[in-house]
């Protein structure tokens, strides 16, 4: 399903690079490459949803139990988006690209209940998101001034996707520590929308400088994962799928929202709302970046 996904994409590129009109030809300056940095932010979806599940489990237990809590476990929204596009001008307001960038959003975070010098439960979390988008857009342009241009820019993506992510549950008793660690790399690609605004200004003759916002919807669902378990008791290794439900808690009486392993759908009465994780890569970003035309 995926091959056939990818030949359609560049199907979908080919196309469109020969149906651009014969007139482009009459533009001075017919190309233009793009190069850009900046910083944004991912929704995470069901990866997000799960730490908040964690959080509130650890919330609810200590309410009950009377621990200590110590911070949250976080999950990565914030990171760097690097990119790279080559423009063909159709003529002076209308262009079309083909680009592609390099997306990272990482974080290390550790969550604690404690119950004075007795007990102890850690859980670190340290996830890793990766994806390479190769991007098909569309641009509008409109004159803002002598040396300055606005845009507006939408297109759709097709996403290589990768998490590499380390969990570590820690949980000591009367001065006894037992470990459990995770270690795995999940892997997905499909496609994705995106839609900007931007502004140009001229500093020289054949470059200037831009600022745009970016704007991406993305959401995979279909994700491979390798995954490695160390613990005091010894190793395994196992592949699968990641897998969303809600787990019903017997000693608190709530369900709180989590992510299974599993080749195939779970089957545990104490879940509902089962289904295959929907990891979401939507989200924002700011860039700044030259435009050199050729």
């Amino acid at each position: 399903m995926q091959t056939r996904s990818v030949k359609l994409f560049f199907l979908i590129l080919f196309v469109c690079f020969l149906t651009i009109p014969i007139h482009a030809q009459n533009s001075s300056e017919k190309f233009n490459l793009k190069l850009s940095g900046g910083y944004g932010i991912i929704a995470g979806g069901d990866m997000r949803a799960m730490t908040d599940g964690v959080n509130e489990v650890l919330a609810d237990l200590a309410a009950l139990e009377g621990f200590t809590v110590t911070d949250k476990l976080q999950n990565a929204k914030w990171g760097a988006e690097f990119g790279g596009e080559f423009i063909f001008n159709i003529n002076r307001k209308f262009s079309v690209s083909l680009g592609i960038e390099y997306i990272r959003k990482a974080i290390d975070s550790l969550a604690a209940i404690e119950l004075g010098e007795i007990a102890r439960l850690s859980l670190e979390w340290k996830p890793e998101y990766t994806a390479i988008p190769i991007n098909l857009s569309g641009y509008y342009f409109f004159p803002l001034g002598q040396n300055m241009n606005g845009y507006l820019k939408a297109g759709v993506g097709y996403y290589f996707a990768k998490i590499k992510y380390t969990t570590r549950d820690e949980e000591e008793m009367l001065g006894i520590t037992y470990y459990e660690q995770q270690d795995g790399e999940a892997k997905d690609n499909g496609f994705g929308f995106h839609g900007g605004l931007g502004l140009e200004y001229d500093i020289a003759v054949n470059v200037a400088l831009f600022a745009e916002g970016t704007g991406r919807y993305v959401n995979l669902n279909d994700w491979e994962v390798e995954n490695r378990t160390s613990s005091s008791m010894g190793n395994a290794d196992e592949t699968g799928k990641f897998w969303y439900a809600e787990e019903y808690n017997e000693g608190i009486g709530k369900s709180y929202a989590t992510m299974q392993l599993s080749e195939e759908k779970p089957d545990n009465p104490n879940f509902k709302n089962v289904r295959k994780a929907k990891i979401s890569l939507s989200g924002f970003a700011l860039k700044l970046g030259i435009k050199i035309s050729f």
